[in-house]
């Protein structure tokens, strides 16, 4: 029976298990083959092509880790993929790397365990996969590198029982040191994934700009050259170019270039979503708490309403991590900031949400929640096509994209434009800025019955009720079930039987729909609108009234009849007018 290197290093282990602590070194059964150079970063040193990435390991001091201890997997750039780094960087040695920066590369090239090549594509994420399992779960593509992020401080601002993070230390009231859970992940691509996953290697050329060449391994952007170098603790595996330690999404969104920068939409998400849980394990591990010294309370940072955790490298938990990936995609400040400044609030000129920092939570969730994803943004990908190609609510501009990259914990996209969610361009604008329209604002969530205002093609009037006219006649009350969790539905006081009454979705959003519609004729004065709900309203504009088949009333069923005079609000909306009303239309006696 023949044995290859990998069956002999099974065997040495083996054997020293059953030798227990006999001195076996002078038993030739038991002496290290002579193909065998040593440990991990000795058989890196003496590969003819890698000495620049030895140099790498030395300086980094990875050396006395490699050949000390552990058992890992190493993925060698060769030297002449280190030169062409060094010029894309401007280095012109080695040593010319800042100790940091290199320390990261060095390690963001090691990975936990030893993998053989055949090993790197049969991990799933519950163990090896055996037999032809066509189950996504069971192609696991990415592993945890010895690249680990230090604990990190967020200064931290307190407002109305709420703890928010703040970039700005000088206007902090304290800091948070938060627990890093793990080490960094990198992703290797091989041909099973993508067919199992049904996902063109296209999409993998459109973040690593180079083709995929089928029947290859790559190792994040760089192709596997020579796989299977066999040391005593692990693996060598040659490849044709340096991987850079890849960010997670809160370094991505922290991350300048020349007149790119995304911090004004991280400001946003600091602002509503994060949430700190003491962790009581991590606190007590510090190596002060022996000698009695000072020690921070470390905290697990949240961002329990977003798909995902901007700065956590699992995906829910280790197994889950090896198979899943998250979406991001942001724009940068200064087209964020025209919509914020020049639409959303106050600034614009009209009576809208003070700063961007006095956004109800619905509001807040609209702007950030369709940029954050649990699927990676892949151009094949259906929530891509929603974003960038399909028309809808919320659709950015495919050309806009000036950066897309790969990350440790997600897809990212980066656009130097931002196309507002038509609920706030539309005749539903006034209604999303303008705090005065609350009610109506929720009701139109609730019901869906935004959707179909927003969408609508073709020049529309809008009625909304102000919540001062909605709330003094009872006509319709927001009765929130559980705020935190923005739980909530609708009531409104019959006054017939003199009682509150809920009111379902679905006769809610039939009110709703008939405060909106298209005008269908005019004939001088008389303006007839078919409202979308398929009722017809009458505008007497010699009068300035409007009402439905029936007269308005003050209250729901009410029996004293009311005028709607409309005034139109005057900001500048895409499809139509929005006009207030005080009462709401009615289509039956």
């Amino acid at each position: 029976m023949k044995y290859n290197r990998t069956h002999l290093l099974y065997l040495l282990i083996v054997f020293s298990l059953l030798t227990g602590c006999r001195d076996l070194t002078d038993q030739e059964i038991y002496k290290r083959p002579g193909w065998l150079p040593g440990k991990l970063y000795t058989t890196v040193t003496v590969q003819g092509n890698l000495a620049m990435f030895a140099e790498c390991l030395r300086l980094a001091g990875l050396d006395k880790i490699l050949d000390v201890s552990g058992s890992w997997s190493v993925f060698a750039p060769t030297d002449e993929a280190m030169k062409k780094f060094l010029a894309e960087k401007g280095y012109s040695k080695i040593s010319d790397i800042p100790p940091g920066e290199l320390e990261k590369i060095a390690e963001f090239h090691v990975i936990q365990n030893p993998w053989s090549l055949e090993q790197l594509k049969i991990l799933g994420a519950y163990g090896w996969r055996t037999g032809n399992d066509l189950k996504s779960t069971s192609y696991a593509y990415k592993r945890e590198t010895m690249l680990k992020n230090p604990m990190e401080k967020y200064w931290i601002k307190r407002s109305n029982k709420k703890e928010m993070v703040v970039m700005d230390s000088t206007i902090s009231e304290a800091y948070k040191m938060v627990f890093v859970q793990s080490r960094k992940y990198v992703p290797i691509f091989y041909d099973e994934y993508f067919t199992v996953n049904n996902i063109p290697t296209a999409d993998y050329t459109y973040y690593f700009n180079r083709v995929f060449e089928k029947g290859n391994v790559y190792y994040a952007g760089a192709k596997i050259l020579k796989s299977d170098i066999l040391a005593e603790n692990g693996f060598v595996h040659v490849i044709d170019k340096v991987v850079e330690p890849m960010l997670n999404a809160k370094e991505m969104l922290l991350k300048e270039r020349p007149g790119e920068s995304y911090k004004l939409f991280l400001e946003l998400v600091y602002w509503y979503y994060p949430s700190f849980e003491p962790n009581i394990s991590a606190t007590y591990s510090q190596s002060a708490v022996r000698t009695g010294g000072y020690i921070d309370t470390i905290w697990d940072l949240n961002f329990s309403s977003l798909a995902f955790n901007l700065q956590d490298e699992r995906i829910i938990d280790i197994n889950q991590t090896l198979v899943r990936h998250n979406g991001l995609f942001a724009p940068t400040d200064e087209p964020f900031r025209k919509f914020i400044d020049g639409l959303l609030t106050s600034k614009s000129g009209y009576p809208h949400w003070y700063d961007y920092k006095a956004l109800p939570a619905d509001v807040a969730a609209m702007i950030v929640t369709p940029h954050l994803k649990s699927t990676p943004f892949y151009p094949s990908s259906n929530i891509f096509q929603d974003v960038f190609r399909k028309d809808g609510r919320f659709r950015q501009n495919e050309q806009s994209i000036i950066r897309k990259e790969f990350g440790s914990n997600c897809t990212f996209i980066g656009l130097n434009s931002y196309t507002p969610d038509r609920a706030f361009t539309s005749v539903t604008g006034p209604v999303f800025c303008r705090p005065s329209y609350s009610i109506f604002r929720r009701a139109l969530q609730f019901t869906g019955a935004l959707n179909t205002i927003a969408n609508h093609k073709g020049p529309l009037y809008f009625f909304p009720i102000p919540d001062y006219s909605l709330q003094a006649d009872s006509s319709l009350l927001l009765n929130w079930i559980n705020q935190d969790r923005n739980l909530y539905n609708f009531m409104v006081y019959n006054r017939s039987n003199y009682q509150m009454e809920n009111i379902n979705s679905s006769t809610l959003n039939n009110w709703l729909l008939n405060q909106v519609g298209t005008s269908v004729s005019r004939q001088g004065d008389i303006e007839i609108i078919r409202t979308l709900r398929g009722n017809n309203l009458t505008w007497d504009h010699s009068k300035n009234t409007i009402r439905g088949t029936y007269p308005s009333t003050v209250g729901y069923k009410g029996k004293e009849t009311a005028i709607c005079y409309p005034v139109q609000l005057e900001e500048p909306v895409e499809n139509g007018k929005t006009l207030t009303v005080s009462y709401w239309f009615n289509f039956t006696n």
